[in-house]
């Protein structure tokens, strides 16, 4: 009964411990999880959108027969006649309430940078989620600023180029939450033999956000379980497995101590095989010294240049004569 007995205190230890760690380690992840968590969530998205055009009333034309385009069609600086752009801002989904103010400037500079001048600066209010502004553009007046600056610098800036900035800021109410938002929006036009516009469009998404308080799970095994309740759980687990494993090493203590000491035995003799010497008996001595362990008989060993003598459980080192002994008397559980 005592061999079967042995035969299962290595895998019932080693469940045990198995089982603790793992408890113990889902216990002390609740220790440090909160029982709630704030969760941002999106109560809903916008869109702001800008767009630039213009409006070129022409000269008499073959080419398209009518008075007045837009950018939708080439426009040609010989056949304009009078100009105006058009800045148009929408917010959508429509929100429930919407307020703003906007400022619009004009800044000759040329396409690289290097210089800015502003011309024109154009303020309103508007109200609801969209608004269309008209910007008078006299570029007889432009032409001329460019080719003075050109006259100043000796310096051919190229075709004039006109920047248009539009600074918006908007207040209201979106899904029933306060909304402040701005929008910025860049955009050029430049003057050569033909009108071009660069940029004329900008989108900016948006979202409004909300905090919810949640109950904070976490998994076991793919279950989602309450912090608070996992907390309790794994903590009498865990306290029940700690109790279980020190009653269960008090009561086996000698064999686990026995097991130690041959596990010990085990990987000094593969560890120093070379100098091990099997015989039959060890003789005996008047002067012995017991060593109490074997990592220090080897290092007597190694010292003395002489061979690891070993009967049974026993070890020894003869020099001369001394004998330095270990054996099972020395076993690990009755050092302590």
């Amino acid at each position: 009964m005592k061999v079967k007995r042995h035969k299962f205190i290595k895998p019932i230890m080693a469940v045990l411990i198995v089982l603790t760690l793992i408890t113990g380690f889902y216990f002390i992840q609740t220790l440090f999880s909160p029982d709630y968590v704030e969760k941002r969530v999106i109560n809903g998205e916008y869109v702001q959108a800008g767009h630039l055009d213009y409006s070129a009333e022409l000269k008499p034309n073959l080419i398209y027969e009518r008075m007045n385009i837009n950018s939708d069609n080439t426009l040609y600086s010989a056949l304009l006649k009078r100009m105006e752009l058009i800045y148009s801002y929408s917010f959508s989904p429509t929100p429930e309430e919407i307020r703003g103010n906007y400022k619009i400037t004009l800044l000759l500079t040329p396409v690289k940078g290097g210089w800015e001048k502003e011309i024109g600066a154009y303020l309103g209010n508007f109200s609801g989620s969209n608004f269309k502004v008209s910007i008078p553009l006299d570029w007889e007046k432009t032409n001329f600023m460019w080719k003075e600056i050109e006259n100043e610098t000796k310096y051919d800036f190229g075709d004039p180029n006109l920047k248009v900035v539009a600074d918006l800021s908007l207040e209201g109410k979106f899904l029933g939450q306060e909304l402040k938002e701005k929008f910025t929006h860049s955009a050029n036009i430049a003057y050569g033999k033909i009108i071009s516009l660069s940029e004329p469009d900008k989108s900016k998404k948006g979202a409004l956000y909300s905090n919810l308080t949640l109950v904070n799970t976490m998994s076991f095994f793919g279950l989602p379980v309450e912090v608070k309740n996992a907390r309790l759980i794994f903590g009498v687990q865990f306290v029940a497995l700690v109790f279980l494993l020190g009653t269960f090493i008090a009561i086996n203590r000698s064999n686990i101590a026995e097991y130690l000491s041959k596990r010990e035995r085990k990987s000094f003799e593969r560890k120093f095989r070379n100098r091990i010497v099997n015989t039959l008996e060890l003789p005996e001595y008047s002067d012995v010294v017991r060593v109490s362990n074997l990592k220090d008989l080897a290092k007597l060993s190694y010292e003395l240049e002489k061979p690891i003598l070993k009967s049974e459980d026993r070890f020894a080192v003869l020099d001369g004569e001394r004998f330095y002994v270990y054996d099972n008397d020395n076993i690990i559980i009755n050092r302590k």
